[in-house]
């Protein structure tokens, strides 16, 4: 009866201690291959093949402890197919955390439109992550009807407008099998979210209309790159406009032209096309790209102050203010331009 004892207390004593090792080995021990990698656990899969497949991948370096900390968790069959990115820098318990409770990869392309893009870009970068940017580009120049009543803004936009200007530039997740139609929907309703009542309301109060505003807004944003400078040269583009003065804007050349240049030639400044503002005072047709929440703040806000032209340093990037045509000139020859 003694020896019985002892052997069931030394029995009982080794079960513990097992226990507790492969509590320790899940909570503590790491894999060998420590890049990520994506691992699929499959539909219906048990606990003992995704062990097994987890320690041929190198991610876990022990499958009873796997198997232990999943039935001491009770998720024995909670395991949620999909694809997962692992490396051996987690632990088992990480590890089975995650494929419990369904911690899968997102199968959605992240998509990320700079500021001031236009729709060309954008189509190649789409086409480029293997979505349908030549159908997209089509649908910017000829959107369907039925978007001017989906989408209030849309409204009053010239017959022939493209979608130019309201594609608002930020970072999207879409569906590799995403159409050209739903891409688009998924911009225009971001627009209509950051084209808030604030920003409704002071346009209407101004008597200004949006699609000029946004033109005006997407010439702004390729001039110049700060928030303060912005909302100086909306305000001395504004003044132009209401002058009659040509606007001279570089950016409408760039879109022109294709090229970003520090200084353009006379000839380039005298090439034909309608967004050619050197050419032709008032506001291009539409929009040269779609600006970003801080160029359409500053285009409807702009900043009072006594300045009629500005250039920018080619060192530095700094913009350089001038009140006269004479001060300009001067700060044309003083910055090499």
């Amino acid at each position: 009866m003694r020896l019985f004892l002892i052997i069931a207390l030394a029995f009982s004593l080794l079960t513990f201690g097992g226990f507790s090792y492969l509590s320790f080995v899940a909570e503590h021990s790491h894999g060998i291959s420590r890049a990520e990698q994506r691992f699929e656990v499959r539909s219906g899969e048990d606990i003992f093949s995704l062990a097994r497949r987890l320690s041929d991948a190198e991610l876990i370096a022990s499958r009873p402890a796997l198997l232990w900390y999943l039935a001491r968790a009770g998720k024995t069959h909670n395991l949620v197919a999909g694809t997962y990115a692992l490396s051996g820098n987690l632990t088992i318990a990480e590890i089975a955390f995650m494929v419990t409770e369904g911690k899968i990869v997102s199968r959605d392309i992240r998509i990320t439109f700079p500021e001031g893009w236009n729709s060309r870009k954008m189509s190649e970068r789409l086409t480029t992550n293997g979505l349908p940017g030549a159908d997209f580009l089509s649908l910017v120049k000829a959107p369907k009807a039925d978007w001017r009543k989906q989408f209030d803004f849309l409204a009053d936009i010239p017959p022939n407008a493209s979608l130019e200007g309201f594609l608002f530039p930020d970072t999207y997740f879409f569906a590799p099998e995403a159409s050209a139609d739903t891409i688009i929907e998924k911009m225009l309703t971001n627009f209509g979210r950051k084209w808030d009542p604030t920003l409704r309301g002071a346009l209407t109060g101004q008597k200004r209309d949006l699609y000029a505003t946004l033109t005006l807004a997407s010439i702004v944003e390729n001039e110049v790159k700060s928030e303060a400078d912005r909302k100086i040269v909306a305000d001395i583009f504004l003044r132009r406009l209401a002058v009659g003065q040509a606007l001279q804007s570089c950016a409408t050349l760039q879109y022109i032209l294709g090229v970003d240049r520090t200084q353009y030639s006379y000839e380039e400044t005298r090439t034909e096309s309608p967004y050619n503002t050197y050419l032709y005072p008032g506001l291009p047709p539409g929009p040269i790209g779609n600006p970003g929440l801080v160029s359409l703040r500053a285009t409807i806000f702009p900043e009072s102050n006594p300045y009629f032209y500005f250039l920018s340093d080619p060192e530095t990037g700094k913009t350089i203010f001038s009140v006269t045509y004479e001060e300009h000139l001067k700060n044309k020859n003083l910055y090499g331009l």
